[in-house]
Formats: C-alpha cells, structure tokens, sequence
C-alpha cells in the first residue's frame, strides 16, 4: 500500500467512504450490510488447466469431503460435481452430457477441451477456495437465484475488487430423519447480484459480522 504524507491515495479513500455509504444505507441488523463488508484476503488464485485442475481436486479438493458447515451439517462434494463448480458445458450436447462420462474423460485422459464451451475464468480461478466458503462463511441464506435450483447460499465476502464475493449453493435430499445436504453450484460475483440471490433473514451470520 502506497501512502501520500501518511494519508492513504484519495481513490481509496472515496473507495472506503462509498463502502462505508453503502453499508450504512441499511439498518443495522440488517443482513444485506454483509455483502459491503471488507472482506477476508483471498487465497491464491488457480492458474492450471482444466485436466491439471481436475487432478488436483481429486488430491487437495476430495479428500476434505464432506465438509462440516457452521449449522453442524456434512456438505457432500463429490468428482462429479467439478462439472458445474466449474460450469463445464458440451458444445453439443449440453447439458446432456453426463458428469460421470466427463470425469471417465479426465480420468482415462480423453478429454478434449475442444469439444466444450469455453469455461468462464473466475469459477477455475477460485474452484479451490470452495472449501473455506462451506466451512466458514460469512452467512448462509435459503436461496432467491431464479435459475440455480438449491435450497441455500453460502456467502464469502473477499477483500478483492471487482467480483468478490463467492458463492456456493446447496440442496438437501433424502427423508427429514437422514437428510443429505450437497453442493450444486459455486461462482464468483459482484455485491449487487450476490445480495438478489440472499432470501430473508439470515439462517447463520459469522460472529464478526453480527
């Protein structure tokens, strides 16, 4: 951080004051304050290919699965979830194209990126960071996307600029006596869409942050 006779430069300065605006636009207590938080540092980001990705999922990713949330539940990950975390979609059949067929690609090495839509960054990029938005998120919501089908939101707030706020969605299956919670999707995205994809009052909200 560059300073200017002590002071910090005058763009972050109104960075900070517009922040600081918005924030204070709602009252407290208010749940949609999370979404102009600071933010947490953000972790490293994924700068390897798709088959390099796919790999390291399967030995750094996996291998801490099933995550525990902060409302005492198991989020289920699973190989054929790296489809949609990273919204990898067939250029001809769509989604028609099976995930377990896509991982037996990656697997045997037939995989061809060729034959798929161009992926978009930001969801490869912080792949890797969905761990620490399940674990320890800044607040869980049920969810208001009108296209992601789930059940909740998790929200992780990053310090970043531009996109900075990770988000991951889950659905609960099974009968109420054994539930199963899994994943679904997660992507990055800007404060102002985040906060439409948060339904009502927040069902956890992150110590620091109440």
């Amino acid at each position: 951080m560059v300073y200017v006779d002590g002071q910090l430069p005058e763009s972050l300065n109104m960075g900070n004051d517009l922040r600081a605006a918005l924030i204070n636009a709602f009252p407290k207590g208010d749940p949609r304050r999370i979404f102009y938080a600071r933010g947490r540092k953000h972790p490293p980001y994924n700068e390897l290919s798709i088959v390099e990705s796919f790999k390291k999922f399967k030995t750094d990713f996996l291998p801490l699965c099933p995550l525990p949330d902060p409302l005492d539940r198991m989020i289920r990950i699973e190989d054929t979830n790296f489809r949609k975390l990273i919204n990898l979609k067939h250029k001809t059949l769509g989604d028609a194209a099976r995930a377990y067929k896509i991982i037996d690609e990656l697997e045997n090495g037939t995989f061809d990126a060729s034959n798929y839509e161009e992926i978009e960054c930001d969801r490869i990029r912080t792949l890797f960071w969905v761990p620490d938005v399940i674990r320890d998120p800044d607040a869980i919501f049920k969810n208001n996307h009108g296209v992601v089908k789930a059940d909740e939101v998790f929200v992780y707030v990053y310090d970043k600029l531009g996109s900075k706020i990770k988000l991951a969605f889950t659905s609960t299956f099974g009968p109420k006596f054994n539930p199963r919670v899994e994943i679904v999707t997660s992507y990055l995205t800007d404060e102002r869409t985040a906060m439409f994809c948060a339904k009502g009052k927040a069902l956890y909200v992150r110590e620091e942050l109440r």
